[in-house]
């Protein structure tokens, strides 16, 4: 199903059913491709850590993006399910941490996305083609 687009920017249901679908497809391999499009659509502004290297194959150990005061976290603890995080900082200093559901978290962060794209003409384009949704 593809998302209806008006030229004012994303529609968050259309984010937010993308990295659904993304996510159901391939749990473990939904990480290494939100890093890829998040580091494609905004650059700077996620923070991406891998593990292994050199005589291992490098994986994407979590991705955090900063959206208001509050910075969320995705991250491959090794074993089990991916886990999501939500870290609330004033100034830089983070005050609290909350481990919430995946579905919640991208509920959250597709509405941190959308604002991003809105303000974002590049990013707004970029996000279509990676998720799909032109």
């Amino acid at each position: 199903m593809q998302a209806d687009f008006g030229e004012d920017g994303l529609i968050k249901l259309g984010v937010a059913g993308a990295l659904a679908r993304e996510y159901s497809a391939d749990a473990k391999a939904f990480l290494g491709f939100f890093a890829s499009a998040m580091q494609n659509a905004l650059g700077d502004e996620v923070e991406v850590t891998y593990r292994g290297g050199f005589l291992t194959k490098k994986t994407v150990q979590s991705v955090s993006l900063l959206g208001g005061e509050n910075r969320f976290i995705l991250e491959d603890p090794g074993k089990g399910p991916l886990q999501a995080k939500m870290v609330h900082t004033v100034r830089g200093i983070a005050l609290k941490t909350q481990l919430i559901d995946i579905e919640t978290w991208l509920s959250l962060i597709s509405d941190v996305i959308e604002a991003k794209a809105q303000t974002q003409a590049a990013t707004a384009r970029s996000l279509k083609g990676i998720l799909g949704l032109e």
